[in-house]
């Protein structure tokens, strides 16, 4: 394959000096994999004169196949943006919620910090194949533990028991936990989790209303649908403006948010400079809503 890219790079230029420059090689190497080539077909492909390379009737029969294939395979990856190496870019996967309630609101911190540094927020509820999809850190939701990842904790492990703050002003606990709706966002039901530490009795357990995303069970939460278990950075902003109401103490929780990025990344700089900058952020945004 290297002789045929060589091949295909001298017929444009029809000098061995221009191509080796195209593929960083030296002139001597180009005609070294031309002369291999030549060997495995049995014919030569180019007449070598003193001025010029010329190609011969069997070099201009192979190139009307080779040259053809090399421009469909140009064709075929024009349709890949990807980035130059030392690029500025640096490119962020995460779930919808974090970006919506970390990364956007401090995207000026983020900025001020690092001036020489574009950043790509890319959301998805998917796991990302870092191995083959261009992106330089991951913030995943979990338990810590992903293959083949490097994972950096980012928040305590702990859901907010939540409502709205009209019916934190008209209710207790008591009445709350066992008249309203309790929403549900895990699989293995955290409202069981909360029953035992808080000893209190879970009336009717067919009273959920199941969602997938955080998002969504803070917007039910804010217009009063029910009550909820949810990540401290995602609700602390409406419990800081008033818009929702802690009614309990906290929920010690087995999943997090996490910074990843691969093995093979851990020694970059900007890597280890962003993951750094987003543990103390996450540290420092994070309100205490202990009771």
């Amino acid at each position: 394959m290297n002789a045929i890219r060589c091949f295909e790079v001298a017929v444009r230029h029809l000098n061995f000096s221009q191509a080796a420059q195209e593929l960083g090689v030296t002139p001597g190497a180009v005609s070294k994999q031309i002369s291999i080539l030549e060997d495995f077909i049995g014919a030569q492909v180019f007449e070598r004169l003193p001025a010029e390379l010329v190609l011969t009737l069997e070099g201009r029969a192979l190139n009307e196949t080779v040259s053809p294939a090399f421009d469909l395979l140009r064709q075929s990856f024009q349709r890949f943006s990807r980035r130059p190496p030392r690029s500025r870019t640096f490119r962020i996967a995460t779930v919808a919620s974090f970006a919506q309630q970390f990364l956007i609101p401090n995207l000026s911190r983020f900025e001020e910090k690092f001036l020489d540094t574009r950043l790509e927020i890319l959301t998805s509820d998917r796991a990302l194949d870092f191995s083959r999809e261009e992106i330089d850190m991951g913030i995943r939701y979990g338990a810590g533990q992903w293959e083949g990842l490097i994972s950096t904790q980012l928040v305590p492990g702990e859901l907010i028991p939540v409502c709205s703050a009209t019916l934190f002003a008209n209710q207790d606990v008591e009445h709350l936990v066992s008249t309203k709706r309790r929403i549900q966002v895990f699989s293995k039901n955290e409202w069981l989790n909360w029953s035992k530490m808080n000893k209190h009795m879970i009336f009717d357990p067919q009273n959920t209303f199941v969602m997938e995303h955080f998002m969504v069970a803070a917007k039910a939460v804010l217009v009063g649908e029910g009550i909820a278990l949810l990540p401290n950075i995602i609700v602390q902003e409406y419990i800081g403006n008033g818009d929702m109401a802690q009614f309990s103490k906290a929920l010690t929780w087995h999943q997090t948010f996490y910074c990843v990025h691969r093995q093979k990344t851990q020694r970059l700089p900007k890597v280890h400079q962003i993951s750094a900058w987003l543990l103390e952020e996450c540290s420092n945004s994070l309100t205490d809503e202990s009771l």
